[in-house]
């Protein structure tokens, strides 16, 4: 069974967007259902490195799966909204088990993702594209993580 994972692309225009990535503890990725059509937000658990975003998803998931059928989706961080396009990447599985290692810890990947479950999921790449805007509500900050008194 082919596993899938997928990674995004991150352009320059954010400037401390390695620190948002690195820093924010999941992101939303919005798909358009294969069929109803209706556009599917999921909240994901991801992994950055070097201007990419990894995904792991379970082979029952339907999120990997609307994907696989219409690639254009969108991602959500921080309320900002940007474009993308997802693609298969089976080759990459490793490298991003050891990515969620360093992010989330050893102890917590084998509880979501150890033994048989490891086998079950399925690399996919989306290369982001263009910010399409900020989603509506009030501004949300990162909170620091250390405070001077």
């Amino acid at each position: 069974m082919p596993l899938t994972c997928f990674s995004l692309k991150v352009d320059s225009w954010l400037m401390d967007g390695n620190l948002l990535f690195e820093e924010a503890p999941y992101l939303k990725l919005i798909v358009k259902g294969r069929k109803s059509q209706l556009k599917r937000t999921v909240q994901l658990w991801f992994a950055y490195e070097d201007g990419s975003i990894y995904f792991l998803a379970h082979k029952n998931s339907q999120w990997w799966k609307n994907v696989s059928n219409e690639p254009r989706v969108e991602i959500e961080l921080f309320d900002v909204a940007f474009q993308g396009l997802g693609r298969l990447v089976p080759d990459k599985i490793g490298q991003i088990f050891e990515l969620f290692r360093r992010k989330y810890g050893q102890d917590q990947v084998e509880r979501w993702y150890g033994g048989k479950q490891r086998s079950e999921r399925q690399p996919v790449e989306v290369a982001v594209g263009r910010v399409i805007g900020k989603r509506p509500g009030p501004p949300k900050t990162i909170e620091p993580l250390i405070s001077i008194s």
